[in-house]
């Protein structure tokens, strides 16, 4: 995406443009994966463009109440920032945490007790296992599930 392209995709979503944001919305754009927000601010500063913590917890929580980036909880309990914001669901390593989008086909659900007369919006699916590499190593130490 060029950067006008980026400044109106913030606009649309009524987010005042400035350069931590449209810098932050870039990385967004051009990588593929789950991040905290320190390797976040470990890779701009490997790049030469160090951004302050402060304002990438901050941007990080407006682009995550906009829509604009996902949440999801890493198996240390940490939060991470899902760059794929298509549906999907995810695979996470018991033994090392590594964790992958993968696409599910899911039946229509019916809630059947309570709950029943909900309307159902949309659902988050986790698959834990291990990864082809923990298969083959030393026995794994499971990470704790919160």
């Amino acid at each position: 995406m060029t950067l006008s392209e980026l400044q109106r995709h913030l606009e649309r979503r009524g987010l005042r443009t400035t350069q931590p944001r449209l810098r932050l919305l870039q990385f967004f754009a051009q990588t593929n994966g789950h991040f905290t927000p320190e390797e976040i601010a470990e890779r701009f500063r490997l790049a030469g463009e160090p951004i302050p913590i402060a304002t990438l917890y901050q941007n990080l929580r407006v682009f995550s109440e906009h829509g604009l980036v996902g949440e999801v909880i890493g198996g240390g309990g940490e939060v991470r920032y899902d760059t794929n914001l298509t549906p999907h669901s995810h695979l996470r390593c018991n033994g090392c945490g590594t964790l992958l989008d993968v696409a599910l086909s899911l039946p229509d659900l019916h809630l059947q007790g309570q709950g029943h007369d909900w309307q159902i919006t949309g659902a988050r699916v986790e698959l834990q296992g291990l990864c082809p590499a923990c298969q083959l190593g030393p026995p794994f130490l499971p990470t704790p599930t919160l």
